[in-house]
């Protein structure tokens, strides 16, 4: 629904395919297409071998110069075979609006309707022949072989170049066949998809409006088309069939083939995300729901005055989506909402909602559901659109977009999340959205079967928020799930619970509750928290009064040792849970926890670790054979007072650290521990880093890696969070760059091993989709996390 980045596997567009088109003289020649780029990063205008240009900053042909289908018929040939007059068939806005100017709005499509159902004879209806003497007419009549496809961007109408909408394009049936077995073979099933529901043998009919206009209006006629149907639209010349007089014609008419440079394959197999894009896109022309509510009412009146445009619908051979996608639409719209995400690497447990729930296996939940499942759905090697539908709230008012767009909005989102295989959304009024990987109920409810998908509601398959609870911090670990409750401050868990991560017993997987039940650690009921974290098999929480507080395994010193607990018969404690505070009196404030080790921020700006140091990510020089038990300094400028830190994260074995500098009042990247994948984006892959270091990721214009350090090409930093063994930062543009571990494509930056490597030592720039928030939302910030193996990221 929005500009694309650079690509690293997509080339050039096909040029379009050969079917008909209309060549006359030179000032009306049709032009051929050529290879171009949809690529709308690019302020470049892309040339056609026939002098068509697409800008893809705009988004259309430039000067509404359209190409055109390869044909050898002209213009004079298609009079011929209309006694002298040019037919135009319409299937998207000219059956409703010709315009309110021009040559197609000397139409009147009612009084031609009116017409239609008196009959043709002048002699016994004068006002037949009054519609003889028009210069433009309309009539119904039926596309042969072909189908009404919901897969074209407009930029220019229903749309903007920053967020597009989504209008009708005809496709033909082998396209469409093409599309869809093209879609199976590339997913690795060997063999040809099956016909889609509705889809028959026959040709398909597709039912829209047939103009008919006199020969002196031909040129301006065709020169206002190309114009209004710039926007990846090309000429072309089918068979059509007269509702009324079930003749055969030929007749001219726009459409945007699959290889044209608006095409948008996503939207043509995911029909819940096309209707989620209309159901809030906003464009010059109007709101995008408008176009399709019109074109749906056209279609439902013409099927009650026309047996044969009825027939056409009841048989869904060539529009089986309409109605569906207007029906969602308006749910989208009443009963639920859209969140726009995106995503990239591994999928394998839903956690980037990119595949069916019939597709995903029995221990995860998301996903809607789409004609057929995505290309590649257990792996995506760059941002790709995630759409999460939620329920709205029986007290929500109207006016969808001005409520997200509004930052403390209570449907607006707040935060972003990602554990080992499961993600989160975390909105300002406290409702916390979960999907993914939910085998140990990390995702807050119990699984449940899955049934077979047939309502439009299944179809949306709206995420429910965590029940029971309004959210105010969350933090996702490997198979758990932390969560502080908003306006209380008590502390819960759930999940898998196997060392004690959720609720603080020794032996965790002796507890009654279901694990999806959230459950407040042993102790801490009366407690109130401000932060937590979740790590592989241990848990943090920073208490009001600024303590730190851990529980779960400690095998390597990750956690406190537990005080003042009741112990079991055979001497061992029945709880994991401990606290502790510095004893110069300073509380902690902030707290992240990474496989076998823990992070706190005081108040002061310094920062403290403990358990393991195999990798260095305490950030000071020990023994490795001894675990830390007890939080110590970090070494240098980040472990002592007014430091500038204000915020610590923590991947599996490395930490980074943002601070602001004192001179300069920039933002500053610190980083330590593992090192072996790149984790920290140095350069090198030395093993690890012992103690901080400044950090200086650095691109070029392109958004390549630049391979030494200084200040060209510096990246200004915003915000930054650590994936499993990856690290990522948001410059202040809101752009994305990451270094490390990439074997699932988890840096979105092109698939594992395509520069010789799964993993990449140096900051690169995200590829694929632009980050931007729907209209009216004028949002520039953004969020984003990272996982085991995938990142998520949104405009809020």
């Amino acid at each position: 629904f929005i500009n694309p980045l650079p690509s690293a596997t997509t080339g050039n567009a096909s040029a379009f395919t050969a079917l008909h088109s209309i060549n006359r003289h030179p000032s009306r020649r049709l032009h051929r297409t050529a290879t171009s780029h949809f690529r709308t990063h690019s302020a470049t205008t892309k040339a056609t071998s026939g002098g068509g240009m697409w800008d893809p900053t705009s988004q259309t042909y430039a000067g509404g110069v359209v190409p055109s289908h390869e044909s050898a018929m002209d213009v004079d040939e298609l009079l011929a075979l209309n006694g002298g007059r040019l037919k135009i068939f319409g299937y998207g806005s000219l059956c409703w609006h010709p315009g309110s100017d021009g040559v197609l709005s000397l139409a009147n499509i009612e009084e031609d309707e009116r017409d239609h159902h008196d009959g043709y004879d002048a002699a016994s209806n004068p006002a037949a022949a009054s519609r003889s003497r028009r210069r433009v007419t309309t009539a119904p009549g039926r596309a042969i072989g072909y189908q009404r496809c919901w897969s074209q961007r407009s930029a220019d109408h229903r749309g903007t170049p920053e967020f597009n909408g989504i209008v009708c394009t005809l496709l033909s049936d082998e396209e469409v066949r093409s599309l869809r077995n093209r879609h199976h073979r590339n997913r690795g099933e060997g063999r040809d998809a099956e016909p889609a529901e509705g889809a028959t043998a026959r040709p398909s009919m597709t039912e829209g409006l047939i103009y008919t206009v006199d020969v002196d209006l031909v040129d301006d006629c065709l020169a206002e088309l190309d114009f209004r149907e710039k926007g990846g639209y090309a000429r072309d010349v089918i068979d059509v069939v007269e509702d009324d007089t079930g003749n055969t014609v030929k007749a001219l008419l726009y459409r945007g083939t699959p290889d044209n440079p608006a095409f948008w394959e996503r939207a043509f197999l995911d029909l819940p995300l096309a209707a989620a894009v209309i159901s809030v896109s906003l464009g010059p022309s109007g709101p995008n729901d408008v176009y399709l509510f019109r074109l749906h009412s056209f279609l439902a009146h013409a099927a009650q005055h026309s047996r044969s445009a009825a027939l056409a619908l009841e048989d869904h051979s060539g529009d089986f989506r309409t109605g569906e996608l207007a029906t969602m639409v308006k749910l989208l719209q009443s009963d639920y909402r859209p969140y726009f995400l995106f995503g990239a690497g591994s999928n394998e447990h839903c956690q980037l909602l990119l595949r069916t729930d019939q597709a995903s296996g029995d221990d995860c939940e998301g996903g809607t559901i789409g004609e057929c499942d995505l290309q590649n759905a257990d792996e995506f090697h760059e941002l790709t659109e995630i759409l999460l539908v939620a329920p709205r709230h029986n007290d929500e008012d109207e006016g969808v977009g001005e409520k997200l767009s509004a930052g403390n909005a209570e449907c607006g989102p707040r935060s972003l999340h990602a554990g080992g295989g499961h993600s989160a959304l975390l909105t300002c009024g406290g409702d916390l959205y979960l999907w993914g990987w939910n085998h140990a109920g990390q995702l807050g409810r119990a699984l449940t079967s899955k049934p077979i998908r047939k309502s439009t509601v299944s179809r949306l398959n709206p995420v429910q928020p965590l029940s029971n609870m309004k959210v105010e911090v969350a933090d996702l670990g490997h198979a758990h799930t932390v969560v502080i409750e908003k306006g209380t401050g008590r502390l819960f868990g759930f999940g898998e619970n196997g060392r004690g991560q959720v609720d603080g017993r020794a032996n965790g997987n002796a507890m009654g509750d279901p694990p999806h039940v959230p459950r407040t650690p042993l102790g801490l009921s009366e407690e109130h928290f401000v932060d937590a974290a979740a790590g592989l098999f241990h848990s943090a929480a920073i208490t009001k009064q600024g303590l730190l507080t851990t529980w779960g395994c400690g095998r390597f010193g990750q956690c406190l040792g537990a005080v003042n607990v009741v112990k079991n018969d055979d001497g061992s404690p029945t709880s994991t849970v401990g606290r502790w505070r510095p004893s110069d009196g300073s509380k902690l404030a902030r707290v992240a926890c990474g496989r076998r080790h823990t992070v706190a921020l005081d108040d002061r700006g310094r920062i403290w670790t403990l358990g393991d140091n195999k990798y260095g990510q305490l950030g000071r020089f020990t023994d490795p054979a001894i675990s830390n038990k007890e939080p110590q300094l970090v070494e240098g400028q980040l472990g002592k007072v007014d430091s500038g830190c204000f915020a610590i994260y923590s991947g599996w074995s490395h930490i980074l650290a943002l601070c602001h500098d004192k001179d300069s009042g920039e933002v500053t990247l610190y980083g330590w521990g593992r090192n072996d994948k790149g984790q920290l984006g140095t350069g090198s892959e030395q093993s690890h880093v012992p103690t901080p270091q400044m950090l200086k990721p650095s691109c070029d214009a392109k958004g390549a890696p630049i391979e030494r350090d200084g200040s060209e090409g510096a990246i200004s930093i915003q915000s930054a969070c650590c994936g499993a063994e990856s690290s990522h930062v948001l410059d202040v543009h809101g752009d994305l760059y990451s270094a490390g571990w990439n074997e699932h494509s988890n840096l979105a930056i092109g698939p594992a091993g395509l520069r010789g490597s799964d993993h990449s030592a140096l900051w690169m720039a995200a590829l694929g989709k632009r980050v931007v928030a729907p209209p009216p939302s004028r949002a520039e910030r953004k969020l984003f996390a990272a996982g085991g193996a995938h990142t998520v990221t949104m405009a809020a």
